[in-house]
């Protein structure tokens, strides 16, 4: 199956069923009440979405949206799972656009004074002014930069002035630009900026990526229904603020603040946007925040174009194929036993990508999607290959009212 953009159309249409093929009945041939399975006239129980290469053709039993529904052969080796063959054959009494969960953003920038050096604090201020300008709806974003003035009453003072940069995350988790829609923010996000010209700390990473995952994490718990993420852009390793009660080096420290992130709940990725030659330890910081490699910025080059192409590439890794679940449009509760996911190529037909229970059910080749949360979902999400076939391009459409079409089981 071709996929391509993601994108559910919202067409609330009740569409008939017709009674040859008993698509509406709640006791759907096939369909086991909660082991996930699918059966002739396929359905599942909302736990997993199958893939296109294991599903089976349209028939009976499948939820469909408006133009012809797509077929899926089932495998030699397993029994086959159905889906809807047309719009006539349908049962969806709800057909509505795939709309993605919204992005929350906290960007802690290093203000340190090598960020003076090669252009990288110019590059990256106008990265930013570009991004917020630019980046589509849906998207909101908060700043704080590091490090902050010291706030420790015993740490010193000249001419009533701290001595060294705050080592306390409450500090960081203070935003000066607090998380908030764009574009309406952008002008606040600029205008910061614009006023921060002479980067002159040191670098305490440790504490300033502890303040952005702690504010994300209240961010995320009062926003559950979005994607909320930290974004560390720096040019070096941390200098500074490493805690009395450890042994491990300030970038292990760093490694250990961003691996707790992912394994909290609710989680927070951390992104990292390195700038420079110094860059060579922030993938560990990456690889521990769940998020892979760093994005690295080459100072010979364009910095304000690099720097803007890893904030593009991380809305898409961050968002990636996550979705909501929609309402019915005849409202009440989604009964996510009936909920269906339908993709339709640009100038082709309408296909509908079985569900499996979670991520390691993924097809390696074919298609499938899944819940965030099989006891609790909250989000649909495309699995790996599905994800990269939808991006070429076409429509993805959320269907409810019909049982859900599965990955037929081996």
């Amino acid at each position: 199956m071709a996929f391509r953009l993601s994108a559910w159309r919202v067409a609330t249409s009740g569409l008939v069923c017709i009674a040859a093929i008993g698509a509406c009945s709640s006791a759907q041939k096939g369909l086991p009440p909660d082991d996930g399975t699918g059966g002739a006239g396929g359905g599942g129980n909302g736990e997993t979405f199958g893939d296109a290469s294991t599903g089976g053709n349209g028939g009976s039993g499948g939820p469909s949206g408006s133009g012809s529904g797509g077929s899926f052969t089932g495998s030699s080796s397993g029994p086959t799972t159905s889906g809807p063959i047309s719009a006539d054959a349908a049962c969806a009494s709800s057909v509505q656009k795939g709309e993605q969960q919204g992005l929350n953003a906290y960007m802690m920038l290093d203000y340190s004074g090598s960020m003076q050096m090669q252009g990288k604090w110019t590059g990256v201020t106008s990265a930013i002014t570009s991004f917020v300008q630019m980046a589509p709806s849906g998207i909101s974003v908060g700043m704080q930069y590091f490090g902050q003035p010291n706030t420790d009453p015993d740490a010193g003072s000249i001419l009533g002035i701290a001595i060294g940069d705050s080592c306390n995350p409450a500090d960081y988790a203070n935003p000066t630009i607090e998380i908030a829609p764009l574009p309406g923010v952008a002008s606040m996000i600029t205008s910061s900026l614009s006023m921060h010209t002479m980067p002159n700390t040191a670098t305490p990473t440790g504490p300033a990526l502890q303040g952005a995952i702690d504010h994300a994490t209240t961010w995320s718990m009062a926003h559950p229904n979005d994607v909320t993420i930290a974004i560390l852009a720096t040019d070096g390793d941390p200098s500074e603020c490493g805690s009395a009660n450890s042994t491990a080096s300030l970038l292990q420290q760093v490694e250990t603040i961003a691996a707790a992130g992912v394994a909290q709940m609710p989680k927070i990725l951390t992104f990292v946007i390195g700038v420079g030659t110094e860059t060579a330890n922030l993938n560990g910081i990456a690889m521990a925040g769940g998020t892979g490699t760093a994005f690295i910025v080459d100072t010979s080059m364009d910095v304000s174009k690099q720097f803007l192409a890893a904030l593009n590439k991380i809305r898409g890794a961050a968002l990636g194929c996550q979705y909501k679940i929609p309402l019915p449009a005849a409202g009440g509760a989604v009964d996510f036993h009936q909920v269906n996911v339908q993709f339709t190529p640009g100038g082709g037909k309408p296909e509908v990508v079985p569900y499996v229970s979670d991520k390691s059910k993924c097809p390696a080749s074919g298609d499938a999607w899944y819940y965030d949360n099989a006891a609790m979902p909250t989000q649909i999400l495309l699995c790996t290959t599905t994800c990269g076939t939808v991006s070429a391009g076409g429509e993805v459409d959320v269907l409810t009212g019909c049982q859900t079409v599965t990955q037929p089981t081996k």
